[in-house]
This record gives structure tokens, sequence and C-alpha cells, in this order.
């Protein structure tokens, strides 16, 4: 179960970065990924399932993420 939503995750090598909240889930975007469809809107909820907007629906995206460690200066 995810207590904290990371800054950035990674999802087929494409870097995802936190954008917002909504519902009990966290909204994530790609600047690395050049799929109109799983680039933006990315959601990711506590119990760790994926999922993307497509045409107006929300759909189970079967994929594994992992989280970016951020460096401590």
């Amino acid at each position: 179960m995810i207590t904290e939503f990371p800054q950035r995750i990674t999802i087929d090598g494409f870097v995802y970065e936190r954008k917002s909240a909504h519902n009990n889930a966290m909204y994530y975007d790609s600047k690395d990924n050049p799929s109109e469809i799983t680039s933006r809107f990315i959601s990711l909820y506590p119990n760790g399932e994926l999922t993307y907007l497509w045409d107006g629906l929300e759909l189970k995206w079967n994929k594994q993420f992992e989280v970016v460690k951020e460096i401590a200066n």
C-alpha cells in the first residue's frame, strides 16, 4: 500500500513526474514517452494499480512501475 506518492516513477524506462491528486490517486505525466495515450494522465492508486485515460475512459494499465530515488545533497 502506497502511503506517500513518489515525485518520480519509471514505467517501461520512461520517467513520469507527479502532477496532481484526484480521488484516491495521483496523476503522472511523462515528457519522455512519445505515446499520445500513455504519456499523460497516468494514475497511480494506493494499491499500486496504474490506469490511463483514453477517449474519456479510465483503463487499467497492466504495467509495473519503479520509484526514482532522489539523491540527497
